[in-house]
């Protein structure tokens, strides 16, 4: 009677294990990007998957804010999918502020990527001051596996303050400056004594 007992608890526990899923952790779509940069520059913004399960494809769509930021139409496939993918740079509408299709599949049969890695570079230049937004649309986003089915992933949005630009005069130019000041008060002490 104890042995089937122990039996029936044995066979139990591997029929629970046997069904059970492992849990994995979702995979993180990612962007990064300088925290600030000065008006009239360009700069780079990434788009980064970690921790990421049999990556075979994915899409999303980018959005800025374009009175600050306009994207300058440099896309280039990153280095994680550089691996054999099939690249397609996004659609810039700098007057919307969007980067919509960007995507990128593994060709042919066999496992995804996993691990973690750039995804998509973006060129932007940076036109007016203030803080734009840098988000990739959680409702129009992508990741799936090696058999086309959804990866589970979270979106880490981030943003870029753009700072103006303050003209200092070069210290030559304010030597001049200073000359030119004290020739000026020269002469008019002159003037006072005639």
């Amino acid at each position: 009677m104890i042995r089937l007992r122990v039996i029936a608890i044995i066979a139990g526990i591997v029929l629970v294990s046997a069904c059970s899923t492992p849990a994995f952790a979702d995979a993180v779509l990612s962007v990064s990007s300088p925290a600030s940069v000065v008006q009239g520059s360009t700069f780079i913004l990434d788009v980064n998957i970690f921790g990421v399960t049999d990556l075979s494809a994915f899409q999303f769509d980018l959005s800025f804010n374009p009175i600050i930021l306009q994207a300058t139409g440099t896309i280039t496939e990153g280095s994680f999918f550089q691996s054999g993918g099939g690249f397609v740079p996004g659609t810039v509408d700098n007057t919307l502020g969007t980067i919509t299709f960007n995507a990128n599949t593994l060709l042919g049969p066999g496992p995804g990527l996993a691990g973690s890695g750039t995804l998509v570079v973006f060129g932007f230049m940076a036109i007016a001051t203030g803080t734009s937004a840098l988000n990739i649309d959680s409702t129009t986003f992508s990741l799936l596996d090696s058999t086309g089915a959804n990866i589970n992933a979270t979106t880490t949005n981030g943003s870029v303050t753009v700072q103006g630009t303050t003209n200092v005069p070069e210290p030559s130019s304010l030597m001049m400056l200073g000359i030119g000041l004290l020739g000026l008060a020269g002469l008019t002490q002159r003037r006072t004594i005639l």
